[in-house]
C-alpha cells in the first residue's frame, strides 16, 4: 500500500512536470515566432522557474490541480476495472489521458474563456498534454501490473 502511494505521488509529480515542459515549450516557441533570442539556458532556466512558480506562486498549485484530476480518473479506473477487462498500464493510461484532457478542457470554465496554460491552446498542445496524461497513468498502470496487486489507494 505504501508504494502504491508512492507510486501515485511520483505518477502525479511526472505528470505535472511535462505539463509544465509543454507550458515552457509552448511559450518559448511563441518567443522564437517574434524574433527573439532563445536559447537552452533560457529555457531551462525557464522551466525550472516555472517548476516553482506553477506550484508555488499563485492560488492552487499546477501539481494540486493534476493531483485532484488523477485521482478522481484512477478511482473511476479502478472501478471499472471491476467489469472490464482491460490491462492495468492501458486502463490508468486512459483514466491518466482524460484527467489532463478534462483539465485543460474545463479551465477556460473557471476564468471566463481564458486558456490558462499557454501549452493547450491549440489542438496540438490539447493533443500533446492528453498523450503526457496518457504516458503518466500508463507508467502508474505498469507499476501495479509489476507487483501484481490490486491498488488499494486509489
Amino acid at each position: 500500500m505504501i508504494k502504491n502511494l508512492l507510486y501515485l505521488t511520483l505518477t502525479i509529480v511526472i505528470a505535472t512536470c511535462l505539463v509544465i515542459f509543454q507550458e515552457t515549450m509552448s511559450n518559448m516557441t511563441w518567443l522564437l515566432s517574434v524574433d527573439m533570442p532563445v536559447t537552452f539556458s533560457v529555457f531551462f532556466g525557464s522551466y525550472f522557474s516555472n517548476l516553482v512558480l506553477m506550484n508555488g506562486g499563485g492560488a492552487v498549485p499546477m501539481v494540486a490541480l493534476i493531483a485532484i484530476g488523477m485521482l478522481a480518473a484512477f478511482l473511476i479506473a479502478k472501478i471499472l476495472l471491476i467489469w472490464v477487462s482491460l490491462s492495468k498500464p492501458l486502463a490508468y493510461g486512459l483514466a491518466g489521458a482524460a484527467a489532463l484532457l478534462a483539465i485543460v478542457l474545463l479551465m477556460p470554465l473557471a476564468f471566463y474563456n481564458l486558456d490558462v496554460l499557454a501549452g493547450g491552446r491549440s489542438i496540438l498542445g490539447k493533443i500533446i498534454l492528453t498523450l503526457y496524461g496518457f504516458l503518466s497513468g500508463y507508467f502508474f498502470g505498469t507499476t501495479l501490473e509489476k507487483r501484481g496487486h490490486n491498488d488499494q489507494t486509489t
